[in-house]
């Protein structure tokens, strides 16, 4: 018998610049139901949504006009539960008739998969098979964000589970990958009702796959709200389809196979869900042919600004995009994506976005899963990749010391004890720090895929390329795992991987007199608008974004038979000023948010003089090398920022 995964979303209105999120109410108030749910031809499956009646009819339409009806069989006050009917897989929109009327709900997309059946017991209230074709699979973890359980020699999973975030999840396997949903929701995730008296059958099929020698992007912060930005005003969806869309297919061909995406949180922009109407459902539409499989992690931002409450914030995203934590593995390595954003959202209610607010911190329930799920790792050489939204350190200051960040820090750390080769992937802050906590962890606080939230001016904008606060490229970072073994980089997006620095003659940015389009931008600037009048003349700065202690930054000079002295400082990006703050001040947008930041990962060397030939070498930990020439002549040239866009 064959099963089915439906999922859809429900529009909302925007006439008004915050409206109240109004529905298509004509039969049922607050029609809804999850994004991926796991059915098989009479299972009995929950719809919410407020004034149902025993008998209304959920009818799944093609466009073609073929229909396939279900009958509501009880009701309560908040939901209907309707059993499913035999269809196949396909698109199809949804409505619930009653009589002579009908209302639409949502589009649907229908994927069918085998249905096994497996004894009901009592107590527990989720129960299934996880399975390739006909045939079970033991020992595989299976979750619900609370408890555990894992598959027997058949295949076969039960679970005691109260269904508090309505979902069940599986610990993908190595030497699997899903076998249903889309690459933007793949199928290692079950939607369930809320009521934890209904028993229900969640299956997962899955399809063999070797991924031993896999590769692994991570993006934070799309920040995705189909809206028109900076002085351009050129839409963000865009601007993401030419940078990021176009970048990551090239490179994912070139690798050829086993590549896969992992977001690190603010896929979308919660500010503007009910402006512009773009939701988690339409990052999930919109991903949905992307061409590699993607695990999705929360930021704060895929938070609904209408509600107050983790829980509650988190609804939407959950049941449309994913668990807000859970883990799984891919050949050697262990991934675990966590919800490190604890929701507030002072004064939210309908119709009125709220202050935004939330902790940064991984919540008690969620760190005794953690624990749970790590007890499982028996080999404690195993690499651990931990992705998060928020950062859990920060190395931001004069002293470059790494700092705790995130609230409970220490006790997430803890956790790890034991573990030989951590690597903590996090976002948020739109610049780029690589930072090593101790011998056996490092965290990655990658740079932002929408750079300074789309707003960069460089010339080269429309080919999706900008620039974060810190002055590193938008883009991703990249992991190359062979068996255990880890080599990784930062990707800037238009251009080769060979981009690992961009290098400053400071006497021709001090010639730019930026103060008066900057000094009026305060607190934004804490220089009055003038960053570099304290410096010498003959400076070089050399901004390498993904630096950590076993780089090395060599500067030869022409005629001079030593290496100059390289120096770390603490400073402002100066292309990012150049080509955002600048014209952001200009026209009096320049906020605290959108300003040039001081980097952990700006250089600094002094030259003899103001027209030599300068050799610069940069060297990763992995032995790569890096080299850019600035030439006599060029130095003395004006500052061109479209030179470093091309």
């Amino acid at each position: 018998m064959l099963a089915a995964v439906a999922s859809f979303a429900v529009g909302c209105n925007t006439s008004e610049e915050y409206p109240e999120y109004k529905y298509q109410t004509r039969l049922v108030k607050q029609a809804f139901l999850n994004s991926e749910i796991t059915v098989y031809q009479g299972k009995e499956v929950e719809i919410q949504g407020i004034g149902f009646v025993v008998g209304d009819k959920i009818v799944f339409r093609t466009e073609d006009g073929t229909e396939y009806t279900a009958e509501v069989v009880t009701v309560d006050d908040a939901s209907a539960i309707f059993l499913a009917p035999d269809m196949p897989q396909g698109q199809y929109t949804i409505y619930i008739t009653r009589g002579e009327k009908e209302q639409k709900v949502a589009p649907v997309t229908v994927w069918l998969t085998l249905s096994l059946d497996v004894p009901q017991k009592e107590g527990y209230s989720l129960r299934g098979i996880v399975h390739v074709g006909d045939t079970g699979i033991a020992n595989v973890w299976v979750s619900d964000g609370v408890n555990f359980t894992q598959t027997d020699e058949q295949g076969f999973y039960w679970l005691k589970s109260d269904k508090r975030f309505g979902y069940v999840f599986i610990c993908l396997p190595s030497g699997y990958l899903p076998a249903t949903g889309t690459n933007a929701v793949p199928g290692y995730w079950k939607a369930v009702s809320i009521d934890a008296n209904l028993y229900e059958q969640c299956n997962f099929e899955l399809k063999e796959a070797n991924t031993a020698n896999h590769q692994v992007f991570f993006a934070a912060d799309l920040h995705l709200a189909d809206r028109a930005v900076g002085p351009n005003s050129v839409n963000d969806l865009k601007q993401f389809d030419l940078g990021f869309i176009a970048d990551t297919k090239a490179l994912a061909a070139a690798y050829g196979e086993n590549t896969f995406l992992i977001t690190l949180g603010d896929i979308t922009w919660d500010a503007h869900w009910y402006k512009t109407g773009f939701m988690p459902a339409n990052y999930v539409a919109k991903m949905k042919n992307y061409p590699l499989m993607i695990f999705n992690c929360m930021g704060n931002h895929d938070n609904n600004p209408y509600v107050r409450g983790d829980n509650n914030g988190s609804k939407i995203y959950r049941t449309t995009v994913a668990p807000t934590y859970y883990s799984f593995n891919l050949g050697d390595v262990h991934y675990i994506v966590l919800d490190n954003i604890e929701w507030i959202n002072t004064n939210g209610s309908n119709g009125f976005v709220g202050e935004r607010d939330y902790n940064e911190r991984v919540d008690e329930v969620q760190l005794a899963w953690l624990k749970e799920d790590l007890s499982h790792v028996a080999d404690k050489s195993t690499p651990i990749v931990v992705c998060s939204h928020c950062q859990f350190h920060t190395n931001r200051n004069s002293s470059f010391k790494v700092q705790k960040h995130m609230q409970n820090t220490t006790e997430v750390l803890a956790c790890f004890d034991g573990f030989t080769n951590v690597h903590i992937m996090t976002g948020h802050a739109h610049y780029n720090m690589t930072m090593e906590i101790n011998n056996n962890i490092m965290e990655h606080n990658v740079g932002a895929t929408c750079e300074t939230w789309w707003q960069s001016t460089s010339s080269s904008l429309l080919e999706g390329r900008g620039i974060c606060r810190d002055g590193t490229p938008a883009g991703y970072a990249v992991f190359e795992f062979k068996g255990k073994d880890l080599k990784w980089y930062y990707k800037s997006i238009g251009f080769d991987k060979s981009l690992q620095f961009r290098a400053y003659d400071m006497n021709n940015v001090m010639r730019e007199r930026w103060t008066s389009a900057l000094s009026t931008q305060e607190p934004a600037r804490d220089t009055g608008g003038d960053d570099y009048a304290d410096l010498e003349d003959n400076v070089i700065y050399i901004n390498v974004w993904d630096y950590d202690s076993q780089w090395k930054i060599e500067v030869t000079e022409a005629g001079n038979p030593n290496p100059l002295t390289v120096t770390r400082v603490f400073d402002r990006d100066p292309l990012h000023t150049a080509t955002t703050d600048v014209i952001l001040g200009k026209v009096g947008s320049l906020i605290e948010g959108y300003a040039s930041t001081r980097t952990a990962h700006m250089w600094m060397v002094i030259t003899e003089e103001d027209d030599t030939d300068l050799t610069i070498k940069v060297t990763n930990r992995f032995g790569e090398e890096f080299t850019q020439t600035l030439t006599g002549r060029g130095r003395r040239n004006k500052f061109d920022t479209t030179k470093y866009f091309q």
